[in-house]
């Protein structure tokens, strides 16, 4: 029988209440770098820190920004603008592609429609700044991608949001873009600890879904990786989108790993999505407060698996593949503890 030689390994970093997960994948031992989302702009050091220490190389083969939100988008574009970095491919959704007759009429022609959509994706610091117009100038492709675009060489696809879901979505984030206020953190600290039965630990996670249109427009990336795993990075996706990718994806049950949505929040994944997933292991990228990440939640994913936080680890969360060799300093992580006390 031959050896499996499939290598890879996936890593979270610590970046607060934001994403950056980088995929190191090998092919005939030539190393492929995948990084998904870049977190707040101060978080771009982090991500080359990491690059050089670990993987020897600031090359990175595919980008992938899961939705505009500053929190995923803003470490983009100092990673864009660094002579040091390279990224080859770089995936988003363009709203221009969702352009109609009645928006072209409503701006005056297609190319003001298209500024206008666009600055959903402008620097939340800096509005002179478009995460597309310099991904643009910066890399060897910008693709638009939605449901059903799989990578011509590295074994990952994006598995949501559709392309109709996204359509409708887009125009309430342009008509939100500029009064939309975001969610602040809880400066309270991670609270695991609470007095409640389960059945409304249930009631809570199912009767709350994320209203923000943002939010729904994220990417879900699928990995799989020749080995048979699968690991399913869900960005800050809503209920919604979830389970239109699993009415799709009959397929897609018993997942490896699931990268929890929106930090952790309640709103964005519920018992049913949960259990037709029944991820045997879960990381949540998050700042370790009273909502992110939600103890109800993770009390309800620790049932399928062990459940892990970027909050409790020193600089990121590593998981690899059996054939990986293991890295030197490596500290074991202890999974989040279903802590809730049960009242029957």
């Amino acid at each position: 029988m031959k050896e499996n030689k499939m290598k890879y390994e996936y890593e979270a970093l610590k970046v607060g209440d934001a994403d950056a997960i980088l995929i190191r994948h090998y092919i005939n031992n030539e190393q492929f770098i995948i990084l998904i989302d870049a977190g707040n702009a101060g978080d771009t050091s982090i991500i080359k820190k990491h690059l050089h220490d670990y993987y020897g190389s600031y090359y990175i083969d595919l980008a992938i920004c899961t939705h505009p939100d500053s929190d995923h988008k803003d470490g983009f574009f100092d990673l864009l603008q660094d002579d040091k970095i390279t990224i080859n491919t770089f995936w988003l959704t363009d709203p221009a592609q969702y352009l109609d007759v009645n928006d072209i009429q409503r701006y005056k022609n297609k190319e003001n429609a298209t500024k206008a959509v666009r600055k959903i994706w402008q620097k939340s610091t800096n509005p002179n700044l478009n995460l597309i117009d310099l991904a643009l100038d910066k890399c060897k492709e910008v693709i638009s991608v939605t449901d059903g675009v799989r990578h011509p060489i590295l074994p990952i696809s994006i598995v949501g949001p559709s392309d109709k879901y996204y359509g409708e979505v887009v125009k309430l984030m342009v008509a939100d873009y500029g009064i939309k206020t975001y969610e602040d953190s809880s400066k309270e600290a991670y609270d695991d600890t609470f007095k409640i039965d389960e059945k409304d630990i249930k009631s809570v996670i199912d009767n709350d879904e994320d209203s923000s249109p943002y939010n729904a427009s994220s990417l879900i990336i699928l990995y799989e990786p020749e080995d048979g795993k699968r690991l399913l990075f869900a960005g800050d996706a809503n209920t919604t989108s979830l389970q239109m990718m699993l009415n799709k994806y009959k397929w897609l049950r018993d997942v490896d790993f699931l990268k929890v949505p929106h930090h952790g929040s309640r709103r964005n994944l519920n018992t049913s999505i949960i259990e037709a997933l029944s991820p045997q292991k879960c990381y949540i990228s998050a700042a370790g407060n009273k909502k992110h990440p939600s103890g109800r939640l993770v009390y309800w994913l620790a049932k399928y698996g062990d459940v892990y936080s970027t909050h409790t680890c020193n600089s990121y969360i590593h998981c690899q593949s059996a054939t990986m060799p293991n890295r030197y300093g490596t500290v074991k992580l202890d999974p989040l503890k279903k802590k809730c006390l049960i009242l029957i």
